[in-house]
């Protein structure tokens, strides 16, 4: 268990980063005797799973129902699954706007910079595929 102090830094994240996404609900610390703030390895996860959904841009309040429904997914809920693929899908469509809107200032960039990028996405691209073939099977 760890104290708001320690899981902000083990997470290089601020301790009013954490306070926000307690008040929203998305992390639920445990109180001590002494009214200190506990989070569990639960938590580290959870922070792993926000830090990773911004850097898709996807809304904190979309985040916050990804992590409901993950952890209320005792039973399989097709619905639940359903609307997430299609969030997901809609990630995907907006993500290739963004990429379209890109398009003319990645031209001016040089190739090498090109290279890095294409690099980056590849990899990223990969592991997504990966992901993807892994949960469609």
């Amino acid at each position: 268990m760890y104290r708001i102090g320690e899981i902000a830094s083990q997470m290089n994240l601020s301790r009013r980063t954490i306070d926000y996404y307690t008040h929203l609900g998305l992390l639920n610390p445990v109180r001590t005797d002494s009214n200190y703030r506990m989070y569990g390895e639960e938590s580290i996860k959870i922070l792993e799973l926000i830090e990773h959904y911004k850097t898709l841009n996807m809304p904190l309040e979309e985040i916050k129902s990804v992590i409901r429904m993950i952890n209320s997914c005792t039973e399989i809920d097709k619905e639940k699954i359903e609307k997430h693929c299609e969030q997901l899908a809609n990630l995907m469509d907006h993500l290739k706007e963004e990429i379209k809107v890109m398009e003319p200032i990645l031209q001016k960039l040089n190739n090498n910079e090109k290279e890095i990028l294409v690099n980056k996405l590849s990899i990223q691209g990969v592991t997504l595929a990966q992901t993807l073939l892994l949960l469609f099977g």
